[in-house]
């Protein structure tokens, strides 16, 4: 008999902190002005650039709906703005919530998702497409193709980092 385990999803945004310090729109003045007050820890900033990116397309995934399949081939990843994912990895069952990111390092990579992505309720997603990631790395801002790069690695177990990110 085989048991799942529920495991914590490795990168989380708690969104209640970030709406009480008034952030609630990408482009307003005072979410731009928290920005670049250096009050936002790492995770914080890069939610909120992933989440305010001109580059990448929003999308709503009705709940119930399988949009990462294990062993397929990586043509976008997606970043979670809102709402819940369940992510199946063999016997292993994460809760994904805003701020994660999936199929983003196995697409940089080279990689097939590496877990069955499922929508708990409607999910509010930005879309990598992954052959724009390197245009997207080439104007990125140091500090974030850092963050970038060190999460490829660890989440791939990688000893040097992709072409990509070189």
């Amino acid at each position: 008999m085989t048991t799942n385990r529920y495991v914590a999803a490795s990168f989380a945004v708690n969104i209640e902190h970030l709406h009480a310090l008034g952030v609630r729109d990408p482009y307003s003045e005072q979410s731009l002005q928290l920005y670049h007050s250096g009050k936002l820890n790492a995770n914080e900033r890069l939610y909120f650039s992933l989440w305010g990116s001109s580059e990448l397309s929003s999308s709503l995934i009705r709940a119930k709906t399988r949009f990462a399949r294990k062993g397929e081939p990586v043509s976008s990843a997606f970043f979670v703005i809102k709402g819940q994912v369940l992510g199946v990895k063999g016997d292993d069952i994460y809760r994904l919530g805003p701020g994660s990111v999936i199929g983003l390092a196995e697409g940089v990579g080279g990689l097939a998702y590496s877990m069955d992505a499922v929508a708990v309720d409607d999910v509010q997603v930005r879309v990598f497409p992954i052959y724009a990631i390197s245009k997207l790395v080439k104007n990125m801002p140091p500090g974030l193709k850092g963050i970038l790069k060190s999460t490829v690695m660890r989440t791939l177990q990688l000893t040097t980092p992709p072409a990509v990110l070189s």
